[in-house]
């Protein structure tokens, strides 16, 4: 009786394990999504490998690999697979936020910022993306941070906070662009906390809460941190949006404390322009551009300043010192265009206008 119990479990057993697994693309996929939606990612990533190897040019494959990958912290697997998906199909945002997030997390940060950058480009500022798509532009505007490039990074956060409203990590962030400090969240000191805290809170609430909510924010920043570098710049760009009378002092009183600061320059030439204080303003002007020769704003302010003055000649030369620093921004070239109009150099007028154009056209949705 053992022995016909024994012969018939073994025979059961064959018969089980000669039982026809999944192989067509069809079932694949089908079992796939099926093992997903069931909470079995290890069983759903390897039916739809499986399935993405018979059909290699399937990008919703692609897509649910990277994704569950992701959602592992598989983050190496997940930049592989999603690299096979822009291949496929360069026009999917979703696919260059999720390859940009993975090779973030994989401190691949080069990588990282043109491909995130890729996806902020395939999103028009009227359309909302979805949380992907904030949270993609949230470490895009970190990269740009550590760059150096703040006011695009701050322009990017604005636009995040809006719609995202409530966060705190992104909140905390945002304090860095806002005192110019080109580090990742990561790299704040314990002893630079709280005041980089204050200052993502500010810039959090001005684009999220009510205006008093904001400006008690500001007023108890600079009470606090009188002596911390940027932070009355900081404040001096909030007071030129809003009560521009009061800007400068703050400009001069971040001078104070960080004499050689070229921006704090830029923003009272820019002020002194505006108020008709034209030998200040390029005196100003050209010494932001001493302190700092390869940055554009100091060649911009000066340009505004001698053009101001009704020195044309001298504005196309900053004019044209900020465009070969910057080939690609549009308005550089639009504000040639004028310059030459003035000059009545009509040909080089068409020329940079037509410029002006393809670069709008290309830039459309930067930043």
């Amino acid at each position: 009786m053992i022995r016909t119990f024994s012969v018939l479990l073994l025979l059961a057993t064959a018969a089980a394990s000669q039982s026809p697994s999944p192989q067509t693309f069809e079932e694949l996929s089908r079992l796939a999504q099926k093992a997903y939606e069931s909470n079995r990612p290890d069983e759903a990533a390897e039916l739809y490998s499986r399935a993405v190897q018979l059909r290699p040019d399937w990008i919703e494959g692609w897509w649910a690999i990277g994704m569950i990958d992701y959602e592992r912290d598989r983050y190496p697997e997940c930049r592989d697979a999603l690299s096979r998906m822009v291949e496929l199909d360069s026009s999917a945002a979703p696919g260059w936020s999720l390859l940009g997030l993975c090779e973030f997390r994989t401190k691949q940060y080069d990588a990282a910022f043109q491909h995130l950058k890729e996806a902020h480009m395939l999103v028009p500022p009227t359309q909302p993306g979805g949380p992907l798509h904030d949270m993609a532009d949230y470490h895009l505007s970190m990269l740009l941070t550590q760059q150096g490039a703040f006011e695009v990074a701050q322009q990017i956060l604005l636009r995040v906070a809006r719609r995202v409203h409530s966060n705190s990590d992104m909140m905390f962030a945002a304090g860095l662009p806002s005192l110019r400090m080109p580090i990742l969240p990561s790299a704040v000191t314990a002893e630079q906390h709280d005041v980089v805290a204050m200052a993502g809170k500010a810039f959090w609430d001005l684009a999220t809460q009510e205006p008093e909510v904001a400006e008690a924010d500001f007023k108890a920043l600079v009470t606090k941190y009188p002596k911390f570098p940027n932070v009355h710049y900081f404040y001096g760009t909030y007071l030129a949006a809003r009560h521009p009378d009061d800007c400068a002092a703050e400009f001069r009183k971040e001078l104070t404390i960080t004499p050689d600061s070229a921006p704090a320059r830029v923003q009272l030439a820019l002020r002194y322009t505006l108020e008709d204080k034209l030998t200040e303003a390029v005196k100003l002007a050209r010494e932001a551009v001493a302190l700092s020769p390869d940055s554009v704003g100091p060649q911009l302010a000066l340009a505004k300043a001698l053009r101001t003055q009704g020195d044309n000649s001298g504005a196309l030369a900053a004019y044209q010192a900020a465009e070969r620093l910057d080939p690609v921004t549009p308005t550089i070239r639009l504000y040639l265009v004028n310059v030459y109009r003035a000059l009545g150099r009509m040909e080089d007028m068409r020329r940079e206008n037509s410029e002006y154009q393809r670069l709008k056209a290309a830039d459309a949705n930067w930043p």
